[in-house]
């Protein structure tokens, strides 16, 4: 009996010893400038370590489209050094796709191109610059789930941002700016949050609207600055929700955009708290607030924009006492 319990053991050690070597993943590292390709080395992933943790670090100019499909746990890391990927189809392909991929992260990258994320995939960018893509948006997020921070996004052919179908999207401190239509679209069920962790998220000087969501989509705003666009800095449309929450000491500004601040229409709604936390004043339309079409609704636009103007017309106004009933659910903390 001992001797075939031995046997048996030592039978089960090779086992063990192979899911240990597939559980540690891959570390490898690409350096373009010398014929290396990124595209290659998630090729050697995919064969040898699918659940990861993989990283790969990426040195010099990379000219390649990225595939990253139905992996889990992968890094790409640019060095410190530095790194770019560069769009090499002629503007018909993403610079890099994320697809059916889970724990998918992308730090410190020079992308001269777009970048999508979408099949349920979850994707983390940090640090990178996202720029001149020609494809219509500069990153797209589609039944997926995206932690952008730090990220720049500019200069795209169309917007900077797309979240649509469904997808979760969160902006920490970043800056969408110099897009040829609007800074970010929400859109189909989406939910997009502008907030901060140091500075804050800049949406400015996009040739449209700052942001545009439609179809029951919702933008948060935490901590967020709409500037300088070319139309409104927030449109909503086809029953869409904007919310501001108050991260002290910092307000969510909305101004000198070229026509109003927020622009409300379609049975969409926009809530203003009268705690300090937005001020929507000066931009160039005349009215910083507009409510237009069919059945749009705000709450707090005739008292807490910060000395910003309005077309707005609202219900009267809550007793202290309903208020207090209701208030903790409305500035209930995110999730």
């Amino acid at each position: 009996m001992k001797a075939f319990f031995h046997h048996k053991l030592l039978s089960a050690l090779p086992v063990i010893f192979l899911f240990t070597v597939v559980a540690k993943g891959e570390s490898l590292k690409v350096h373009c400038n010398k014929g290396g390709t990124i595209g290659a080395a998630i090729a050697k992933v995919s064969a040898h370590s699918p659940l990861g943790p993989n990283q790969i670090t990426v040195r010099g100019a990379c000219h390649e489209n990225v595939s990253v499909v139905s992996l889990d746990n992968l890094t790409l890391q640019a060095s410190k050094a530095g790194a770019s990927i560069s769009d090499a189809s002629g503007g018909t392909l993403d610079t890099v796709a994320i697809g059916d991929a889970q724990r998918f992260a992308m730090n410190g990258f020079t992308i001269n191109g777009s970048v999508d994320c979408f099949d349920n995939s979850v994707c983390r960018t940090q640090g990178n610059t996202i720029q001149n893509s020609q494809v219509g948006w500069g990153i797209r997020y589609s039944r997926s789930h995206g932690d952008s921070v730090s990220d720049v996004i500019q200069n795209s052919n169309g917007a900077g941002i797309l979240v649509v179908n469904d997808s979760r999207v969160i902006l920490v401190d970043d800056t969408a700016q110099n897009n040829a239509t609007h800074g970010a679209v929400v859109a189909d069920g989406g939910l997009l949050i502008l907030t901060n962790n140091l500075t804050t998220t800049t949406i400015s000087n996009n040739g449209y609207n700052g942001v545009t969501a439609r179809d029951h989509a919702t933008v948060r705003l935490q901590v967020a600055n709409i500037t300088g666009n070319g139309n409104n800095g927030v449109t909503l449309l086809e029953d869409a929700v904007l919310r501001m929450d108050f991260v002290a000491p910092i307000v969510n500004s909305i101004s000198n955009n070229g026509n109003s601040g927020v622009h409300v229409d379609d049975q969409s709604f926009a809530f203003f708290p009268g705690d300090g936390s937005v001020v929507v004043t000066g931009n160039v339309g005349g009215i910083d607030v507009v409510c237009s079409g069919q059945f749009p609704a705000t709450r707090g636009a005739l008292t807490n924009l910060g000395g910003g103007t309005t077309n707005c017309i609202e219900p009267v106004a809550q007793s202290a006492q309903e208020r207090q009933s209701t208030e903790p659910a409305r500035r209930a903390p995110l999730q």
